[in-house]
């Protein structure tokens, strides 16, 4: 995997100063050994992006709440909340009480909240925080009331539990293919129209990271390539 070219520029003050600053370099390159011999400790250097899902710059501040220290990608954050939030109080509802709950009313019910969530990243209405935030809590929770919708179809969560699983992935993958493929482009838009052009050791939202895995093996420099 490469991960960008070499420049004669220097980061400041790091140990890996000098790989990344040496003019007869070129990419810095994954290295898949390393990472297979030392995974955990990959994916913990990792971490920060792995939860963030944005770089951790002033360009994606309002896409990344931070609590307790550790930073969250707002949209996953808050959709799993109301997700999993969600649908454990519909379940609970529902072995309380089954007629407490319609069928038709949660799927329909859910497709619409899902529907208004999309309408509003479509739309643009999400650069508001208080928007996103809310929107994103639409999303998980109308997808769990269609789910449990699909589940209790037949007045028995576990009957022809397969197929209704089928039909939960069947409406969810495209959904999640389509919303993450948005946010793909998006992010790599702003990021190739940024200064620093998506080279990552020299963007502040990356620098940290790249730097450590430089010193510890998993990111090494290639020779630079003459033509």
């Amino acid at each position: 995997m490469v991960v960008e070219e070499g420049t004669e520029d220097s980061l400041s003050g790091r140990p890996c100063d000098k790989i990344l600053s040496d003019p007869n370099r070129g990419k810095l390159v994954v290295d898949f050994g390393t990472v297979a011999r030392r995974p955990l400790r990959f994916l913990r250097l990792l971490g920060p992006f792995l939860t963030a899902h944005h770089p951790l710059c002033s360009e994606f501040e309002g896409h990344i709440i931070t609590i307790r220290g550790r930073k969250f990608c707002i949209g996953c954050f808050f959709n799993s909340l109301s997700f999993f939030g969600g649908f454990l109080i519909l379940l609970a509802l529902w072995f309380l009480n089954p007629l407490l709950l319609t069928r038709n009313i949660l799927f329909w019910g859910g497709i619409a909240g899902v529907a208004v969530s999309l309408m509003n990243s479509v739309l643009g209405f999400t650069e508001n925080m208080k928007v996103k935030v809310l929107s994103k809590l639409l999303l998980g929770a109308g997808f769990a009331a269609i789910c449990l919708a699909i589940l209790v179809f037949g007045d028995d969560l576990f009957y022809m539990i397969d197929a209704k699983i089928l039909a939960i992935l069947i409406l969810y993958l495209p959904v999640m293919t389509i919303m993450n493929g948005k946010r793909l482009w998006e992010l790599e838009k702003e990021c190739k129209d940024c200064e620093f052009k998506m080279r990552w050791s020299k963007c502040p939202g990356f620098t940290d990271i790249v730097c450590k895995c430089v010193d510890e093996g998993f990111i090494q420099p290639r020779a630079k390539t003459t033509k």
